[in-house]
């Protein structure tokens, strides 16, 4: 019984991942191929990762945990809901938000959260973010580094 539990709770987390993508802003299932994307003036095309972006816990149960974007996009949840980057807090859904790089720096999506993304405590959709944004869901706090790689080489 437990097993078919566990099935059919591992079934409604690919479900939720697979609704997460934004269709409307054309990701594709595929891996996020580049070709499969529609470029529209609302969805630039992502930039080659020639930056080190970062997303740090700077508040919360997971303070202090970094995930470097080694994707165009990524997704941040609740532990064990299968996002890309997994949040110790209970106010966080298991796709809650996804992160995606752009032309202009990186763009944050709310993945339709039971409890919203905010930034500035204003609960958004979809929002641009620059170096040293941060952006909270649940009572966890976000900070978004943004290090372009010429400033690494010259280093």
């Amino acid at each position: 019984m437990r097993e078919k539990s566990q099935h059919l709770g591992d079934e409604l987390v690919e479900q939720e991942t697979e609704e997460w993508r934004p269709h409307s802003c054309g990701w594709s299932t595929n891996d996020f191929a580049p070709q499969s994307r529609t470029e529209s003036p609302k969805n630039p095309p992502a930039r080659q990762l020639d930056s080190t972006i970062t997303v740090c816990v700077t508040k919360g149960r997971s303070v202090r945990t970094a995930h470097r974007l080694a994707k165009p996009r990524a997704s941040i949840g609740s532990v064990g809901g299968g996002a890309d980057m997994q949040i110790d807090d209970p106010e966080v859904s298991p796709m809650h938000c996804a992160l995606a790089i752009t032309v202009d720096g990186v763009r944050l999506y709310d993945l339709d959260s039971t409890n919203g993304t905010y930034v500035d405590d204003e609960r958004i959709h979809e929002v641009d973010l620059e170096n040293l944004s941060a952006f909270r869901i649940g009572s966890t706090e976000f900070v978004v580094s943004i290090v372009p790689s010429r400033n690494l080489d010259a280093a």
